[in-house]
């Protein structure tokens, strides 16, 4: 009976350490630490930290700007798609995971994106949380058509590892899109 006791005892202690326990998340970016972002086509506008690393790529009908951490544990990722087709409000799910197959997860095959929570937001675009196990990350996209036939997907990732170190900040570039 002592042997119960004890082992319901160091249970208890281990519950009240763990729950005591909390991940110092990361601060918000002081504004002399961020740069002003617009894109191309003035689509939109964000702020970002000065060190995350800029990688602008096309292809035909699209283009595509990708910000990585220093470490490479957090993407934010903006592509503008546009083939002249008008795009209706069913088609934008689909071809969201689509492209969110192709760009986050290993093998860009269809199926390696699970969608776990899709919102509309006040602005009038789709919010899709999201995981990817085949890169052990997840992420938040921003689905929103313009002008009939441009299809933006706004999108912040961080591999999973590293959620409580990059959530905060992401958040922070999130809050500060606009359309200048």
């Amino acid at each position: 009976m002592k042997l119960n006791n004890f082992r319901f005892f160091s249970l208890v202690i281990l519950l009240l350490a763990v729950s005591c326990t909390s991940i110092t998340p990361t601060p918000a970016i002081p504004a002399s630490n961020l740069t002003m972002f617009t894109d191309q086509n003035k689509y939109y506008q964000i702020q970002l930290p000065k060190d995350w690393k800029h990688d602008p790529s096309s292809g035909s009908h699209y283009y595509m700007d990708t910000f990585t951490s220093p470490d490479g544990n957090a993407v934010i990722q903006n592509i503008a798609y546009d083939d002249g087709t008008p795009i209706s409000g069913s088609t934008n799910a689909q071809f969201a995971l689509n492209l969110l197959d192709k760009y986050f997860s290993t093998n860009g095959q269809t199926g390696s994106i699970t969608i776990s929570d899709t919102n509309m937001e006040n602005d009038g675009s789709e919010r899709l949380s999201w995981s990817s196990a085949s890169m052990d990350a997840s992420g938040i996209s921003f689905i929103e058509v313009r002008n009939q036939t441009t299809f933006l997907i706004f999108t912040v990732e961080w591999k999973n590892n590293y959620k409580s170190q990059y959530f905060n900040i992401l958040d922070q570039v999130t809050a500060s899109y606009t359309v200048p």
